[in-house]
C-alpha cells in the first residue's frame, strides 16, 4: 500500500483522484503511475469495477466512494453511473470541463501545486454547464493526445495565478441551470417532477434540451454550431415544460403549431417541429429518446390532417384521422367553398375561420358531411320533390318539419339554410304515405290538403304535423300517385283534431307576431328566451312545437328588437340604429349569435323601452 495516505475528495473523480496520486507520490503522469501499480488504464478510465478495487488496495481507500462517482462503461456506446444507465454523448469526455474560480482556489490552497487540482465527479456529466460553488460558466477543453481522457488539470489548464484570475474575470456569472439541478439531485437520489422522473436520466435531459432549443431558436438552428451557454438555455427552457409533464408537454407543441400555421401555408410536421421532429425521427433502438416521441407523435396525428400509410415517427398511420376542407374537397371531389360552409353549419370548422386556414376535424365525421353535401336539395326544389307550392315547401322548413343544413341563425351563407338533406326529404314522403291507406277511389269527404286546409282552417304544415303525429285516423292516398298530391283528409276530423292538439302558436306564426326572423325565433328557443310546449305522438318519434300566448308576452315584457323599437317610434331601422348607438344602448344578444340584435328591455335608455 502506497504512502503516505492521500484521502479520495468524495466530490471528485476517480481519474481525477488518479491524477492527484500520480503528482503526489511520482511528480510525474496519470498513466506511467498506474502502470507502475499494475492498474489497467483503459479499465480505469471506463470505470471497471476491478481497476477500481486494484486502485483502491493500492492507496487504502474504501472502492465504495469511487464507484459511486465513476461512469462505468456497459458497451461502446452507454454508460452506468449511480444506477442509471447513459449515453456516452450525456457524459463530456472526451472534454476536459473545469471552473477556473474553482482551480484557483485549489492552488491557493496548495501553494501553487497545481497537480493537486481537485476534478469534480459532476464535471463528468454534459448537463453540467455551470459551478454551482461559483455561478460561473464551466470551461472546455480537448486536448491533441490521448491523455485527455485522464483530466489532468495541470495539463489541460496550464494557466496558473494571474492568467487564471484572467479567466474568472471573463466570465460572467449566472444561475444554475433548473435542468441541471434536477439532473444532479436525481443521480443523488432525490426524487423530481413525476414524468421527468418516469424517464431515463439521459432521456429526461436530452428531451429537455431538444425541445427547450425549439422553443428558444426556432425550428432549424444549426445545433452544431450551439454553444455551452445555447445548450443551457435551451434546457432551461424545455425544462421548464417538461417538469409540467405531458400536459405541458402537449400545451407547448400546441403553441408552437398555432404560430406556424398563424404564418400561413400549411406546414408539415418537419416543418413545424423542425430538429426535435427530425432528432425523434432518426433515433435508433438502441438509444431509445423516451416518451416524449410518442407524445410527438400523438400531437401530430391528433392534431394534423396526415394522410393514411404515413410514416411519423417509425410507425404507420394506418388511416386518415383527420381531414382539413382542403383535403376533404379533394378526396370527394366537391366544391371547397360548397363543402366548406356546409362544414361550418355542422360545427366542424369555426364560423370565423378563413378559407384555407389548417382548420382540421375527425375525418370520418367530415366524410358523412361531405356525403351530406352531394344529397343537398335547395328549398327552391322542394315543390317538385314534394308535390307542393313553393310557400307550403318554405312552411315544412320554417315548422323544422324538414330541418335546413344551418339549423341555428349564425351558422352558415344563406344557401346552406335554404337546403335540406335529400335522406329526409325522402324520410317525410315515406312516413305520409306510410300513415295513409292506399285507395283506388277516394271516398266522398276526403280531400286534397289544400283543400283540406281552406276547410278546416288549418295550414297545410300543421295537417302535415298531425299526420305524422298519428293524430288523424281518416288519411288516405290514391294508389300509383305519390307526394303530397296524393295525400287526402277529411277536414271535418282535421278541424277538429286541430282544436284539440294544437293548442297555442306554432311557431311560424309565434315568430311572424313579434317580428322574428325562423331562424332566430328557433334559436331563442333553444336557448330558453322564449317557451315552447312539445306535443309528442304515442312513440315519441314526431314532435310538435307549440308556443303559448303567454310565452310570447313574457319574451316581449322583457326583450325586445330594433323592429319593434323602430315600428313603435314611427322611424326607419337603420335611423334607429345610430340613434342608439349615440345613447350607449347596451346589446344583450348579438347578431353573430342569433342574426338579429336582442336588447333587454330594462338595460335600454328610456327612450328605446317602448
Amino acid at each position: 500500500m502506497l504512502t503516505p495516505h492521500v484521502p479520495f475528495d468524495l466530490s471528485e473523480s476517480v481519474m481525477g483522484f488518479a491524477a492527484r496520486l500520480g503528482d503526489f507520490h511520482t511528480g510525474g503522469r496519470t498513466g506511467p503511475f498506474l502502470r507502475d501499480i499494475g492498474v489497467n488504464v483503459v479499465d480505469l478510465a471506463r470505470g471497471q469495477k476491478g481497476a477500481i478495487e486494484k486502485l483502491s488496495s493500492c492507496v487504502g481507500v474504501s472502492p465504495k466512494a469511487m464507484l459511486f462517482n465513476a461512469p462505468r462503461g456497459i458497451d461502446r456506446r452507454h454508460f452506468e453511473i449511480r444506477g442509471e444507465t447513459v449515453s456516452a454523448e450525456f457524459l463530456s469526455s472526451p472534454h476536459t470541463v473545469f471552473c477556473p474560480a474553482c482551480l484557483l482556489e485549489n492552488d491557493q490552497a496548495s501553494g501553487g501545486r497545481t497537480g493537486v487540482r481537485c476534478h469534480r465527479w459532476i464535471w463528468q456529466l454534459n448537463v453540467v454547464r455551470t459551478c454551482p460553488d461559483h455561478g460561473l460558466p464551466l470551461l472546455r477543453r480537448k486536448a491533441d493526445f490521448s491523455g485527455d481522457r485522464f483530466h489532468e488539470l495541470a495539463i489541460m489548464v496550464p494557466e496558473t495565478g494571474p492568467e487564471l484570475s484572467k479567466l474568472v474575470a471573463s466570465l460572467d456569472a449566472r444561475a444554475v441551470s433548473p435542468l441541471q439541478a434536477y439532473a444532479l439531485d436525481r443521480l443523488e437520489g432525490k426524487a423530481g417532477p413525476a414524468w421527468l422522473d418516469s424517464q431515463d436520466v439521459d432521456q429526461a435531459v436530452r428531451a429537455s434540451e431538444m425541445l427547450g432549443a425549439l422553443v428558444m431558436f426556432g425550428p432549424k438552428p444549426n445545433l452544431d454550431q450551439f454553444s455551452a451557454c445555447d445548450w443551457d438555455r435551451a434546457g432551461a427552457a424545455g425544462y421548464a415544460i417538461t417538469s409540467r409533464g405531458e400536459e405541458g408537454i402537449r400545451g407547448a407543441l400546441s403553441d408552437i403549431q398555432a404560430a406556424a400555421e398563424r404564418k400561413g401555408g400549411k406546414p408539415g410536421p418537419q416543418a413545424i417541429f423542425g430538429r426535435l421532429y427530425q432528432w425523434l425521427s432518426r433515433s435508433r433502438a438502441q438509444k431509445d429518446p423516451g416518451d416524449l416521441k410518442r407524445i410527438l407523435r400523438d400531437q401530430i396525428v391528433e392534431t394534423m390532417e396526415i394522410p393514411g400509410g404515413t410514416s411519423i415517427l417509425g410507425e404507420i398511420l394506418p388511416e386518415r384521422r383527420l381531414h382539413s376542407c382542403a383535403t376533404l374537397a379533394s378526396e370527394m371531389r366537391l366544391d371547397p367553398r360548397t363543402l366548406r360552409n356546409v362544414l361550418v353549419a355542422k360545427g366542424l370548422i369555426p364560423a370565423d375561420a378563413k378559407p384555407g386556414a389548417n382548420n382540421v376535424f375527425d375525418a370520418a365525421r367530415g366524410r358523412e358531411i361531405a356525403q351530406l353535401v352531394r344529397r343537398l336539395v335547395a328549398i327552391a326544389g322542394l315543390p317538385k320533390r314534394l308535390g307542393c307550392t313553393r310557400p307550403r315547401a318554405e312552411d315544412l322548413v320554417n315548422e323544422r318539419i324538414l330541418a335546413p343544413i344551418a339549423e341555428n341563425a349564425s351558422d352558415a351563407p344563406g344557401r346552406q339554410k335554404k337546403a335540406v338533406d335529400e335522406k329526409d326529404v325522402e324520410n317525410l314522403l315515406a312516413r305520409l304515405e306510410a300513415a295513409a291507406d292506399p285507395v283506388e277511389v277516394l271516398p266522398a269527404d276526403m280531400v286534397d290538403l289544400a283543400t283540406g286546409a281552406m276547410k278546416s282552417r288549418v295550414p297545410v304544415y300543421e295537417i302535415v304535423h298531425l299526420i305524422l303525429a298519428g293524430k288523424l285516423c281518416k288519411v288516405v292516398r290514391l294508389a300509383g300517385e305519390h307526394g303530397f298530391a296524393a295525400i287526402h283528409i277529411d277536414p271535418a276530423e282535421t278541424k277538429a283534431v286541430a282544436a284539440e292538439v294544437m293548442v297555442g302558436l306554432s311557431p311560424t306564426a309565434a315568430f311572424a307576431e313579434v317580428r322574428l326572423p325562423v331562424a332566430s325565433g328557433w334559436e331563442l328557443i333553444r336557448r330558453g328566451y322564449i317557451s315552447a310546449v312539445e306535443v309528442r305522438c304515442g312513440d315519441g318519434d314526431h314532435v310538435i312545437h307549440r308556443i303559448p300566448p303567454k310565452a310570447l308576452e313574457a319574451f316581449l315584457a322583457e326583450y325586445t328588437t330594433e323592429v319593434i323599437i323602430a315600428a313603435a317610434l314611427e322611424m326607419g331601422v337603420r335611423d334607429l340604429k345610430g340613434e342608439m348607438k349615440k345613447a350607449g344602448a347596451k346589446t344583450h344578444l348579438r347578431k353573430n349569435d342569433l342574426g338579429m340584435r336582442i336588447f333587454r328591455r330594462s338595460e335600454l335608455p328610456e327612450r328605446f323601452r317602448v
